[in-house]
């Protein structure tokens, strides 16, 4: 993503906006630093790549919401989401949707799994997408801005390698956390039968 938007010239302002969009979809974390380090490089500047990036991230969870109602449109996936554990995974959601968007919204690797699902139960979508935004308003700036720093300060001493040291610098404790967090799911002892 690096080498592809140096290629663009600075003129293709918009091309430059349609691969941040892009990289979003590929993967958002990676996408918010790249570009933070990209506008301390001067090689873009923060107009396009900060509402870019907010597009694509917004855009890419409303996406995942909507993948997730598909999923359920399916005739088995409604068999299986009517079982009692499923109704009371829903009912556990949806007390704690906003909670879980700001959550997974700072925890990377968890947002495909926990937005499809949302879209799976059908968790309000107002609720969600105004969740979706906010979240992303506070994110999307602070690792952005986090990056940009990172890469002013570091320009003379570290060069080339500074690349690979912001990325797992912001990745890996994110991942540590995620790690943490999986499997803290509500169980059901009960029957896994549909309701009577």
């Amino acid at each position: 993503m690096v080498s592809a938007l140096q290629a663009i010239p600075a003129e293709a302002t918009w091309l430059m906006a349609l691969a941040i969009i892009a990289g979003t979809f590929v993967h958002e974390d990676i996408a918010t630093v790249v570009a933070g380090m990209l506008v301390a490089d001067g090689v873009i500047s923060i107009s396009v790549a900060l509402p870019a990036l907010y597009i694509g991230i917004v855009a890419g969870d409303i996406g995942l919401y909507g993948l997730g109602r598909l999923i359920a449109l399916n005739r088995i996936s409604r068999r299986v989401s009517a079982r009692r554990r499923f109704a009371a995974l829903k009912v556990w959601l949806d007390e704690r949707l906003v909670t879980g968007v700001f959550l997974v919204r700072f925890l990377p690797g968890l947002r495909m799994p926990a937005y499809t699902t949302y879209g799976f139960f059908a968790m309000p979508l107002r609720r969600y997408v105004i969740s979706v935004i906010i979240a992303a308003a506070i994110w999307t700036p602070a690792l952005f801005y986090l990056s940009y720093r990172f890469a002013a300060l570091t320009a003379d001493w570290l060069g080339v390698l500074r690349w690979p040291i912001i990325i797992g610098a912001i990745i890996a404790p994110l991942l540590v956390l995620r790690h943490l967090v999986q499997g803290r799911l509500p169980t059901d002892e009960s029957d896994d039968g549909p309701e009577a």
